[in-house]
């Protein structure tokens, strides 16, 4: 199969309405676009890239918990991003919209230099020890 879209740390395949996303040596996703609550492209303030951003839900419409990917888009890829976006949306009904602004704080955590990150919820002892650590780190830079 011919990948949809695909450049150094990342692949995307789409078949019989199951999205295939690869970050080589990380992680592999397979999950239906019906689960798709939001794609989209945000383009990065210096210009040469962009962020593409998948959520997806892995329980029915009303459970609260939420996948989301995030990958880096060099700029000769927005087209054929912003196509699978429009395609997405005509085929499986997936919303235009950007992330609520819970999604947006738990995105802030991600580091800005990466590649490619899985985000997903977190149990109290993680988010504790999360805490935790970003204090010490402030500490330690004062």
């Amino acid at each position: 199969m011919t990948p949809l879209l695909e450049w150094p740390g990342f692949r995307l395949d789409y078949a019989e309405g199951v999205l295939s996303v690869g970050l080589p040596a990380t992680a592999d996703l397979e999950v239906k676009a019906e689960r798709c609550v939001e794609v989209s492209l945000r383009p990065r303030p210096e210009g040469s890239s962009g962020q593409l951003l998948f959520c997806f839900r892995s329980a029915p419409p009303e459970a609260a918990d939420l996948i989301a990917v995030r990958v880096v888009v060099p700029a000769v890829h927005f087209r054929d991003v912003e196509q699978l976006i429009q395609r997405l949306r005509r085929d499986h009904g997936v919303p235009d919209r950007q992330a609520d602004e819970d999604g947006t704080a738990e995105l802030a955590r991600v580091p800005p230099g990466t590649d490619g990150w899985v985000l997903a919820p977190t149990g109290s002892a993680s988010e504790k020890l999360f805490d935790e650590v970003m204090v010490r780190v402030e500490s330690d830079a004062d």
